[in-house]
């Protein structure tokens, strides 16, 4: 079934507050669908949902699927789900989000899938919007919330489809994409994957699924994979490795950075970037890369990129208290963490106070000292109770713990128990010319609606 096919189709989709399953709702709507869902909490996704036509139904029950004609489901759904189960008994076609997300990706002349353990969302908004720009009219499929196309779905023409392109559990697999872009490849979604290796040859995999008309674009300065011979490849770099190349990098008290493009040998006009923290020069310049090989000048290109102002929790500067400046970040890998943590020090004249909430307890065991090591460079640390998503309680594993292992390290750090203890701890911290950074991909958010920003 295509997405042509989709019109006057019952859709349901279990999981449906989920950022990207939410994305691909709203997706099908535009095509046609009529759409339900489920799901153990209602979220703003959710909400948005039903002001279009979506049918919501608040916990997962049999009865629910009574009447589709296709089930969706994500990865943090498990198969004994009792919704999963009742579509099966009664014959009616399941797919998996990946696979829904190529049933639409397959009507569209040219994929471009964006794939790498970190930069995904902002590097897709990126490329959408100087597609937009450009008048080429993208349909977009997004892991975050961007203000400039309304949300995380955008309905375009049948030209163009930007989606992000996600590894855990080998999802991106099921895409057949005509540009595959790969930013980094980092140990991640261990409780999968189980070692980096095997990351790596899932990307290769992605890489060698690219089609044959079609291009790779890639970092040329992380030891990423061997990429497949019989591909055409162009690589960026900040270390004049790549086909572009981002030289001459100046950065500011703000925490933004502007730097020259090399392209094919050639030094360019500077490009000043509206984003804060260096590793955004490389999700600009991936999608510069994309772009240029599709046709677009690279003046029009840098002219898109200069205005983007970011994706919703991407480094989000959400307001201030007290003259403290308050900023939710959605890192949720060491990494991650690290540079976001570095671009706060680049402007904070006071003291940078770091909040982290762990995503999973698989991923928080198998980088359990990396996370507290993440940490280091911020005056003051706290952790917050874990955001489970799909997974059950490990024992051992748990934010306290991540707190007594860092004081005995001689990192100081508070255990954050419940909102109440957070919306305090943020509040006392909330000084003048302070920065208070609240990190990961849980549910932050609810807070934030709290305070007096």
């Amino acid at each position: 079934m295509c997405c042509m096919n989709f019109k006057n189709k019952h859709i349901h989709f279990i999981g449906i507050g989920g950022i990207s399953l939410s994305a691909l709702a709203r997706l099908a709507i535009s095509f046609g669908a009529e759409v339900s869902g489920s799901d153990i909490t209602k979220n703003d996704e959710i909400i948005g949902l039903e002001e279009i036509g979506a049918t919501f139904y608040l916990q997962h029950k049999p009865q629910n699927v009574f009447g589709a004609d296709i089930v969706v489901f994500s990865s943090a759904i498990s198969e004994d789900n009792i919704e999963l189960k009742e579509a099966r008994i009664l014959g009616i076609k399941t797919l998996k989000r990946a696979e829904f997300l190529n049933e639409i990706a397959s009507e569209y002349k040219t994929v471009i899938a964006v794939s790498g353990s970190h930069g995904k969302t902002t590097t897709t908004a990126m490329i959408a919007k100087i597609l937009i720009d450009c008048g080429l009219n993208p349909t977009v499929h997004l892991g975050g919330n961007y203000s400039f196309i309304g949300g995380n779905a955008r309905v375009g023409g049948k030209e163009f489809f930007v989606t992000e392109a996600c590894e855990y559990k080998d999802n991106f697999l099921y895409l057949s994409p005509t540009i595959s872009v790969i930013l980094n490849i980092d140990a991640d979604h261990l409780d999968y994957f189980k070692t980096l290796e095997n990351i790596k040859l899932s990307f290769l995999k992605f890489a060698k699924n690219t089609q044959k008309c079609g291009f790779i674009v890639a970092n040329a300065d992380e030891n990423l994979i061997k990429l497949p011979a019989f591909r055409k490849k162009y690589k960026f770099s900040l270390e004049n490795k790549g086909y572009l190349n981002a030289v001459n990098i100046i950065g500011e008290e703000d925490g933004t950075f502007s730097f020259e493009p090399i392209l094919d040998g050639a030094i360019k006009k500077r490009v000043k970037l509206s984003v804060l923290g260096k590793h955004n020069i490389y999700n600009a310049i991936a999608s510069m890369l994309v772009c240029v090989n599709l046709g677009i000048s690279l003046e029009k290109i840098s002219e898109s990129i200069t205005s983007f102002t970011g994706v919703d929790r991407r480094f989000q500067k959400v307001g201030s208290i007290n003259g403290a400046l308050v900023i939710l970040d959605y890192a949720h890998h060491p990494k991650e963490i690290e540079k976001s943590i570095k671009t706060a020090k680049i402007f904070t004249k006071g003291k940078l106070f770091a909040i982290f909430q762990p995503h999973t307890y698989s991923r928080t065991a198998s980088l359990f000292d990396d996370f507290i090591y993440s940490l280091k460079d911020a005056d003051e640390r706290a952790y917050y109770s874990i955001f489970p998503a799909r997974e059950e309680p490990m024992p051992g594993i748990t934010h306290t713990h991540l707190a007594q292992k860092s004081n005995e390290l001689l990192l100081p750090a508070q255990s954050l128990d419940n909102e109440d203890e957070l919306f305090n701890a943020i509040m006392n911290h909330a000084s003048k010319n302070n920065t208070i950074l609240l990190l990961g991909a849980g549910d932050f958010v609810k807070i934030v609606k709290k305070l007096p920003l």
